[in-house]
């Protein structure tokens, strides 16, 4: 197009950014004039599907092949809905934030293009809400997205209750699902994700020994009613149906206590890395108080050797 017509195009839409963005034609998510919307009307073009690339990051892992199939007959029947959530990348590329499941029916009745939102948030945590607005992700896809989160961010548990627009509590009780061993988390996702959320909850509150007890009980279909009572049961001596409690009882705030240190210290390590940055700014009483921390920090170690 000419010099004339494109700079009248960016004015018109309000997209005056650099083309560095990577975004179809330079354009970026902005203010548009022609039809007064504002800055955070959602700006739909139509993609390639080469040119969007699959998120590694994607909360879900498990794709139901009868769902995929119903979603493309009914994409084909009806068109695209909600068009799919992208974040530009340079050269023209983009990265799949929200959708994946639409982007697979698209392949299936072989399509090349798709229409998609173009956003500039954190992927993560827009591929996380994307995915619990639309088609709920099963208990431990939910749980490991969380972990990431913290993992990336250091979030708390109320900062992350924010940012997905859970109760704290809620958040807490998702993420003890990552705390249940690996062979029951692994035989859920691979066969048994039809468990709800409350019952993995409530396995992954017992102690260590019950867990793989009442795991079985769920298998065979027992409801949270029937899982807490066996843990009641179990509690007050007896066995409860064949649930064996090898190991001691951890205590009930055990993994919350462990989960907060780990958040805090990545907490700390962020903090500390932008202080390295700034140090240049550093005045004396600040200096004063890195010293008094590297202090608490130094007897906190020696305590611990």
């Amino acid at each position: 197009m000419s010099r004339k017509f494109e700079r009248k195009t960016r004015e018109l839409l309000g997209t005056a950014a650099e083309p560095a963005t990577g975004m179809a034609g330079g354009l970026t998510v902005g203010s548009d004039r022609l039809f007064g919307t504002s800055a955070g009307f959602p700006h739909v073009v139509e993609l390639d599907l080469a040119r969007v690339h699959r998120n590694p990051d994607q909360p879900r892992r498990h794709f139901d092949e009868a769902e995929l199939r119903s979603l493309a007959s009914s994409i084909e029947r009806h068109g695209l809905q909600n068009p799919v959530l992208v974040r530009p990348l340079p050269q023209g590329e983009y990265l799949l934030i929200g959708g994946e499941r639409r982007v697979r029916a698209h392949e299936m009745l072989g399509r090349k293009t798709v229409f998609a939102i173009l956003t500039s948030g954190d992927p993560d945590e827009i591929g996380l809400i994307d995915n619990v607005q639309r088609v709920d992700l099963n208990a431990v896809e939910y749980a490991a997205a969380l972990a990431r989160l913290i993992d990336k961010h250091g979030y708390t548990h109320d900062e992350l209750a924010a940012v997905v627009g859970r109760d704290r509590t809620d958040v807490t009780k998702l993420l003890s699902i990552m705390g249940l061993p690996d062979e029951i988390r692994e035989e859920y996702a691979t066969g048994f994700a039809h468990v709800s959320r409350s019952v993995m909850i409530e396995i992954a509150a017992a102690p260590a020994g019950l867990q793989a007890g009442l795991w079985k009980r769920a298998k065979e279909g027992a409801s949270v009613k029937a899982v807490r009572q066996a843990k009641r049961d179990h509690a007050q001596g007896g066995v409860a149906g064949g649930v064996a409690d090898d190991a001691p009882a951890e205590e009930p705030d055990a993994k919350e206590a462990v989960r907060a240190l780990q958040a805090s210290v990545k907490r700390i390590l962020r903090d500390v890395a932008v202080v390295r940055e700034q140090r240049r700014h550093l005045d004396p009483d600040n200096r004063d108080r890195l010293v008094r921390l590297r202090a608490e920090i130094d007897a906190i170690l020696d305590e611990g050797a």
